[in-house]
């Protein structure tokens, strides 16, 4: 079943409204309980907004709300909106907001605000980030009343809903935004149930509990504030350390992203411990190829690669448990593919016939030359304080068994950025968290070359036409076969290794409950009671 029919959205254009959840009595919190969670990496800014990273998004739901709220289920549900329509074309959405929300600075959550949040979106003085991207096409915002706000785009967009209630276009106040400047990346004003109360850069974030919360979030089994009054996230990027500190109980939760497999199997044995698991929807971990750069601007050297790499051994010795082998540009989880699975299956000796047709022979030291130039790549590896990812330095080790000499450029999160926006190594190992199909817009539209996310800098008018026939169906099987033709020219032409289709992991310890997650697999924390 596609994601834009799990999204609720049925054959053509469809008017919608959704009640409120019925609101019961208000529930007490307890006092005096902490969650401390232990997470691989730092986001590089809190701005749901502004943030390219997923880091962002899985502290920023207990912080900031969004109009539309997706659960694990797909099904789209009210939250800062109460009532939705979508019109007869396709290219507006009317939402009508409840009355009784407001952000942590008093001020309310009104149609104003979401016309302020949107724009600022697409303010060229604004940097945004993964926002950019969810409202492509925005024509603007009307103010019909204080609590009554119309999105108008360009074109019919299918994709809107769901990204409205994703955390992208996550709500902050326009007052306190305005005269924070950069605090806002550290502090941002949301209307959620905690604030950010302190932010000590290289060790943690610390949210506190927003006592006057009033209302019943979509996912909440009770109306009012939080259950647990502090939540603290500790950067952790060394994954033996993070373990270690959820066995101890100095945390009571930890990401299990980077996790070894035999570590993740021994976690699985304790029964101080869960693991909690859910498929990540959008693009798997995969190598996106840079066409613009050699050798990989040379489709029988991609070929080759896709050809070369063993993605079963990937997934089983460092993902095991974490993920499946993928096999196209986006999860099985989001669009099914059976068909693209058989593609590019193991072949190092096809790989060798390709690359000894493209012309590069077996020269010294193993690695391949043509003209005298030997068979060299970059990839690009994002550091986030632990060494090399374990998948990168196993995908050099294949590349080496195949003649290719591939160079690992290990840095921070900013130049890591800075050259994937200017196409200056053979391309990065990412993975991209889309509520819908749309992502491969990000990740494939020409517009996106120099920004995000399309760092394979590809540019091809046919996808880029079919990418915007995809935002403007409704119908939900004819946008499943668009984008099944879009993955099948992707994989012909090789632009990316698909690599591993994650799970979201938690390890939480057994005497927390309560914890939900998000259709992307982010946490969300407000009904967490801690036991003894």
């Amino acid at each position: 079943m596609g994601v834009a029919r799990r999204a609720g959205v049925g054959a053509g254009i469809v008017l919608l409204a959704v009640a409120l959840a019925a609101v019961g009595a208000v529930t007490a919190a307890p006092s005096g309980t902490m969650l401390t969670v232990g997470l691989d990496q730092e986001p590089p800014t809190l701005d749901p907004e502004a943030s390219p990273s997923a880091v962002t998004f899985q502290i920023i739901p207990d912080v900031t709300e969004s109009l539309l709220y997706q659960g694990l289920d797909g099904k789209i549900q009210p939250w800062l909106a109460s009532a939705y329509k979508v019109s007869p074309d396709g290219k507006s959405f009317t939402f009508t907001l409840r009355a009784d929300a407001k952000f942590t600075d008093g001020t309310p959550v009104n149609a104003e605000a979401v016309k302020w949040n949107f724009d600022r979106v697409v303010n060229p003085n604004y940097k945004a980030g993964g926002s950019l991207s969810a409202l492509s096409g925005y024509a603007g915002s009307t103010v019909v009343d204080d609590h009554t706000v119309r999105i108008d785009f360009k074109a019919p967009y299918a994709p809107f809903l769901s990204y409205a209630a994703g955390g992208t276009l996550a709500l902050v106040s326009p007052k306190a935004t305005q005269t924070q400047g950069s605090d806002v990346n550290l502090k941002p004003v949301g209307s959620g149930q905690y604030v950010v109360s302190e932010y000590v850069p290289k060790d943690h974030i610390t949210l506190t509990r927003n006592a006057d919360y009033d209302r019943k979030p979509p996912w909440s089994d009770h109306q009012g504030p939080a259950y647990v009054n502090t939540i603290v996230w500790k950067f952790i990027p060394e994954a033996g350390t993070r373990v270690t500190t959820v066995e101890s109980g100095e945390t009571q939760m930890i990401s299990g992203l980077s996790l070894p497999a035999a570590t993740l199997s021994h976690l699985a044995t304790e029964r101080t411990l869960r693991i909690d698991r859910n498929p990540y929807p959008g693009a798997p971990r995969i190598w996106v190829l840079n066409v613009r750069m050699a050798p990989t601007n040379d489709l029988k050297v991609r070929q080759a690669i896709e050809y070369g790499i063993n993605r079963a051994a990937i997934a089983d010795s460092v993902f095991k448990g974490l993920g499946t082998t993928a096999c196209a540009p986006l999860t099985q989880q989001t669009l099914k593919t059976p068909s693209l699975c058989n593609a590019y299956p193991y072949d190092p000796k096809k790989a060798a016939q390709l690359l000894d047709e493209d012309g590069w022979k077996m020269g010294p030291n193993n690695i391949r030359q043509k003209d005298g130039k030997p068979l060299t790549l970059t990839i690009n590896s994002i550091n986030y304080g632990s060494g090399n990812l374990p998948e990168i330095e196993l995908l050099q080790g294949q590349l080496l068994a195949l003649g290719i000499d591939a160079r690992i450029k290990s840095q921070a999160r900013p130049p890591w950025y800075e050259d994937n926006y200017h196409c200056a190594t053979n391309g990065p190992v990412l993975f991209l968290r889309s509520t819908d199909p749309d992502g491969l817009f990000a990740l494939f539209d020409s517009a996106n070359i120099g920004g995000n996310f399309n760092w394979a800098c590809y540019s091809n008018p046919e996808v880029d036409k079919l990418l915007q026939t995809g935002r403007e169906t409704y119908d939900p099987a004819k946008r499943s076969a668009i984008y099944r033709q879009i993955e099948k020219i992707l994989v012909d032409q090789a632009i990316s290794v698909p690599l591993v289709d994650e799970y979201s992991v938690w390890i939480v310890r057994s005497n927390v409950t309560g914890t939900k997650y998000n259709f992307s697999g982010y946490p969300i924390l407000t009904d967490v009671k801690i036991g003894k």
